[in-house]
């Protein structure tokens, strides 16, 4: 799989640090904020960070800030052995779940052709840009500059999204506007040439281009950018089990939804209504609750998602089909003709859940789950 982390273009490398850099702030800076909200002693802070740090749950220093420990009151003894840190993700998933399915899951257009054959919905595939020597069925692949110009200025409807084949955390998202001869319009960034887009988006990465997914008019309400449903799939011997619900709402001003972007939200919903429950955003290395939408103002506490009863359909049917890959997350747009499937993912983000919902990933049910899938990590 390639390391977009890497960046291979200016744009991509910016956008690589940023979020990288989404808690990269020092230890003294975060003991001395703790300090402040809590009126607690800086060296007490400093000493319960390590504590954590090197306990079970490895703990970064933001993520202490993040969940609010320096508050006493805030979780019980056994609520914060409940939180983990994002960083353990690896090493708990690589011990329980089948690698043999990693690249049904993980390469994109694969995985398009796979739900395909199911009928599932889906973005359309419409070209993937790739100089190798790759086919892709009947598929329209691009290799030159000049072979995407073609494409673009051919007869398309816009916007178009944009992402890399073997992407994760959205690097590399972007959504094109329009095409000229000479330019390609790119929402939020100046007009690029081709040749500056192999260049500085592409790079040597496999770059896909779909249509754009409008949101239901619900969520149109609240933002122009796809927000998606963040399904928390664990199949036990008793059937699927899905114990968190997340909607990842982005900014409008941002190409996707993933939380390190800045103004992005997320909210726990209900799993079994669609109710959304928290609306959680960033302010500096503290999370924030929202009681409206903080940039249109608009009520959205308490609101229901539409098509929620297709939604859980949905989720149940792709998990099934992927059903040896037995810890999974999907992505799930809603739009004005019901849910269309944006993503699976082999494995997913722990820290999303207690982000949304103010709790730790690591339940007494959870631990049991992937102990029974041979995690010894937990």
């Amino acid at each position: 799989m390639t390391d977009i982390t890497a960046g291979t273009g200016t744009i991509v490398e910016k956008e690589t640090k940023a979020f990288e850099s989404k808690d990269n702030y020092s230890a003294a800076d975060l003991i001395v904020h703790a300090a402040r909200k809590s009126g607690r002693n800086p060296f007490a802070i400093g000493r319960e960070m390590l504590k954590y740090a090197r306990g079970a749950s490895k703990l970064k220093f933001s993520e202490y800030i993040q969940y609010k420990f320096y508050d006493k009151e805030r979780h019980t003894t056994e609520e914060r052995a409940e939180f983990i840190s994002g960083a353990m993700h690896g090493q708990i998933v690589t011990e329980c779940i089948d690698y043999g399915w990693f690249e049904v899951a993980g390469d994109k257009w694969l995985s398009s052709v796979f739900l395909a054959a199911d009928d599932t919905p889906q973005p359309d595939i419409l070209a993937v840009i790739d100089i190798s020597n790759r086919a892709y069925q009947k598929g329209n692949k691009i290799q030159t500059p000049d072979g995407l110009r073609a494409f673009l200025t051919s007869d398309l409807s816009f916007p178009l999204f944009c992402k890399f084949n073997n992407g994760r955390w959205s690097l590399g998202a972007n959504i094109i506007t329009g095409a000229d001869a000479n330019h390609i319009h790119l929402r939020g960034k100046p007009p690029l040439s081709y040749d500056a887009f192999f260049r500085d988006i592409v790079g040597d990465h496999v770059f896909l281009i779909q249509n754009f997914v409008q949101n239901h008019e619900f969520l149109r309400k609240y933002t122009p950018t796809t927000a998606t449903v963040r399904m928390v799939n664990m199949w036990r011997d008793d059937g699927l089990w899905t114990p968190h619900a997340i909607l990842k709402l982005p900014a409008a001003k941002n190409e996707a939804d993933n939380f390190w972007r800045d103004g992005n939200l997320v909210c726990q919903l209900d799993t079994d209504t669609g109710e959304i429950l928290t609306v959680v955003g960033n302010d500096g290395p503290e999370l924030i609750q929202h009681d409206v939408h903080p940039e249109t103002g608009i009520a959205i506490l308490g609101q229901r998602l539409p098509y929620w009863d297709r939604v859980r359909e949905l989720n149940e049917r792709v998990a099934a089909l992927h059903s040896p890959v037995r810890y999974s997350t999907q992505d799930i747009a809603i739009t004005d003709d019901g849910p269309v499937e944006i993503e699976f993912n082999y494995g997913g983000a722990f820290e999303l859940p207690q982000i949304a919902g103010g709790r730790g990933f690591l339940t007494q049910e959870v631990r049991e789950f992937f102990r029974s899938c041979g995690s010894t990590k937990v």
